[in-house]
């Protein structure tokens, strides 16, 4: 079966706050080969699969760790760590035969013991996974022997294999899980093609070639994460040639960038939105009246023309249109005197103030649209106090749920509605940072997962996409392309729709 190489995995020191500024040294031989360089906007938060909750973390953990299966270009599951697999008549029991000849990095041999240990890891109450919710529909693992695993579900559940190619399924070692346990990230064991060198948190991250990789091994000898919030100073980093890949280019630098000497950009479409996120908790945004009034006073249209330079597609949905599954939903019309009715029909006649919070780095022009939101909501009375913390302190204020209002992505790392859509409108949701609590959603979330028929699953997706759209925990912005840039000398680099980079055929020529 065809394979492919996307990868998973590390750990919990930043979730569980033992990562401090340490230091974490690859072998000299290692440290003296030049690496690709790649610039980020921000830096990895942890390095244990389990507790990946961003993608800037997921894209240094896949390049460790794999996955079962994973979605090719067009969509279809094709196995990395399993070679094939089948689904009993009753639809409950999916059996992996798995890849032989796999080691992981602490030299443990990959087998289904593996893969049991993992998935009962990230279902154990006590690990505290923060994504505990991808292996929810999973009723048990069992070992039938060293190459075969069964994976028994609850009920029959339609997206099991894009469950099972998110990057917190991914495959960690057994022995390095047992030994470290939570302080897993000080030594991540996976399967993939590169192994962790140095990370000097907050600064730069390298990693490098795993010379005993059972597939094809990576073109380059290390690459180097370096952590750049400001989006302008990484694409100087490119321009100057300092860095071979940056993330996150600014619309307003593309064309620029696409004449300069020496550099190429590589945009792609992507299953991220991009949305204003309300706390249903904190008042005002427990009135309904209040969230339309935020939502038809922000104009999407000229965010998108003037802050993204029409890099990027307009829509009202949660669910990026191109994700299968997905429905085209109109934006919130912008239009202030209507917003400015609402407030008063809400009891906030002169408006409010409010502490906006907002990524610097983590997005594309993410600090330029909090600045643009709060000079429209001005408009209409709102007053936005912008808050712009370090994207730790911001993810780790957020899983608190008590910021008001928030610039915040979603992407798809499955390229399936239900894993961001439990994650993100469950009443229990862990990403469902505005206490947004809907018993209709979370029943038709329960039925979708079991609808076999995929034209009757795609309108209960569609109900869940229209509910909480017209409910107005959020207001989506738009649905983000991505843009890279990259001098013309680099080679084999692959971005894929759900936002993954692989490096491992990336080199510089």
């Amino acid at each position: 079966m065809q394979t492919s190489r996307m990868f998973r995995g590390l750990s919990a020191l930043v979730g569980t706050g033992l990562l401090s500024a340490s230091l974490w040294a690859a072998p000299a031989s290692a440290q003296s080969v030049k690496p690709l360089r790649y610039a980020t906007g921000t830096d990895a938060q942890t390095l244990d699969p389990q507790f990946v909750t961003d993608i800037p973390t997921a894209r240094v953990v896949t390049q460790l760790h794999e996955t079962l299966v994973y979605p090719n270009r067009a969509g279809e599951m094709v196995g990395v760590l399993a070679e094939s697999w089948e689904v009993s008549d009753d639809s409950l029991s999916w059996t992996f035969h798995l890849r032989k000849g796999v080691m992981f990095h602490d030299g443990t041999p990959f087998n289904a013991n593996a893969v049991k240990f993992t998935f009962d890891r990230i279902m154990a109450k006590e690990t505290a996974a923060p994504r505990a919710s991808s292996a929810a529909a999973i009723a048990s693992v069992e070992v039938k022997d060293e190459n075969t695993v069964v994976i028994k579900t609850k009920s029959p559940y339609a997206p099991l294999l894009a469950q099972l190619s998110a990057y917190n399924l991914a495959i960690i070692s057994p022995t390095s899980g047992v030994k470290l346990n939570n302080e897993y990230s000080r030594a991540p064991a996976g399967t993939g093609p590169f192994k962790l060198g140095k990370w000097t948190p907050g600064e730069k991250l390298t990693i490098v070639r795993n010379a005993d990789y059972w597939g094809k091994k990576a073109a380059s000898a290390a690459v180097d994460f370096t952590v750049v919030p400001e989006d302008s100073a990484r694409v100087l980093m490119l321009m100057s040639g300092e860095a071979d890949v940056v993330s996150n280019v600014p619309p307003v630098m593309v064309n620029r960038l696409k004449s300069a000497p020496g550099v190429k950009i590589v945009e792609e479409t992507g299953y991220r939105t991009i949305y204003v996120g309300l706390n249903l908790d904190v008042k005002p945004f427990d009135n309904l009246k209040v969230r339309q009034a935020v939502a038809h006073a922000i104009d999407t249209k000229a965010l998108l023309t003037g802050v993204m330079n029409n890099i990027g597609t307009a829509g009202g949905g949660l669910e990026s249109t191109v994700i299968p599954g997905s429905a085209k939903i109109d934006p919130y019309p912008y239009n202030p005197e209507l917003a400015k009715k609402l407030l008063a029909e809400a009891g906030y006649p002169n408006g409010f103030n409010v502490d906006f919070y907002v990524t610097t780095g983590r997005y594309i022009n993410d600090k330029q649209l909090g600045e643009a939101i709060q000079a429209q909501l001005a408009k209409v009375g709102i007053k936005v106090n912008l808050q712009s913390p370090e994207f730790g302190a911001y993810s780790a204020m957020l899983r608190q749920k008590k910021i008001p209002m928030f610039l915040l992505g979603k992407g798809s790392p499955t390229g399936d509605p239900d894993f961001t859509l439990t994650i993100n409108v469950h009443s229990e949701g862990t990403g469902n940072y505005g206490n947004y609590h809907s018993a209709k959603i979370d029943q038709l979330l329960s039925e979708q997962r079991s609808a076999v028929d995929v034209a009757k699953r795609n309108e209960l997706l569609r109900q869940i996409l229209q509910q909480s759209y017209d409910d107005v925990p959020w207001i989506t912005l738009f649905y983000e392309n991505q843009i890279f840039g990259q001098r013309d000398n680099v080679r084999g680099l692959e971005v894929l729709p759900n936002e993954n980079v692989l490096f491992v055929n990336a080199k510089v020529e």
